[in-house]
């Protein structure tokens, strides 16, 4: 997994998710034009509302997000009735007070304590674009919500996907080809575990 700072992943792609995970795919083409803020999600602002500006649930955007998801799929983060939006929130919570006093752990650290809520596939999910951009990518919304709100400074993402451009970059540092790598990509999180040095 690739450590990553939180405020670097400021985007979230628009496309419909895939059924499946496509963890290490390399994909041409321009699904990375068509994006939206990270923040500007419903979850995260939901978030923000409750957690920074104390907003009660049911006046926040998580609310129309819960609604949204039961009315389109039936269920809402694995519950199928509005009765299911309180334990909904009291789980999120619970995960926001864990982050903030023991930071931020991925689900195989959770597993060994016995508090896992998950599996590989709950960690932060992320696709890389052409230019190197981070983009969020389908799991673990709520955990980069709460990673940004509480100013964590690295987390452990899994990639999903990486544009054929940014892979061709990624060949010329394998490569130790840095003369053609343009200089902002140096200290890209998704180039450290290529250079021979390990630095990033």
């Amino acid at each position: 997994m690739l450590q990553v700072d939180p405020g670097r992943i400021e985007r979230s792609l628009i496309e419909t998710a895939p059924g499946r995970p496509q963890w290490g795919r390399v994909v041409g083409g321009d699904w990375d034009r068509d994006w939206e803020l990270f923040d500007d999600r419903q979850v995260p602002r939901g978030l923000t509302q409750r957690f920074e500006e104390g907003n009660p649930w049911q006046e926040t955007a998580l609310y129309d997000a819960y609604v949204g998801q039961l009315k389109r799929f039936g269920n809402a983060w694995e519950y199928t009735s509005i009765d299911g939006f309180e334990q909904r929130c009291r789980e999120i919570e619970r995960l926001y007070e864990a982050i903030e006093r023991d930071g931020y752990r991925v689900q195989a650290q959770l597993r060994e304590r016995g508090t896992a809520i998950g599996t590989r596939a709950d960690e932060i999910n992320v696709d890389i674009g052409r230019d190197g951009t981070i983009y969020w990518r389908t799991y673990g919304q709520h955990r980069l919500a709460i990673a940004k709100l509480l100013d964590i400074e690295t987390v452990p993402v899994i990639v999903q996907r990486r544009h054929r451009e940014w892979q061709r970059v990624r060949d010329r540092v394998r490569k130790q080809d840095w003369v053609a790598v343009d200089e902002d990509h140096h200290g890209h999180p998704d180039l450290s575990d290529l250079r021979e040095d390990g630095a990033e």
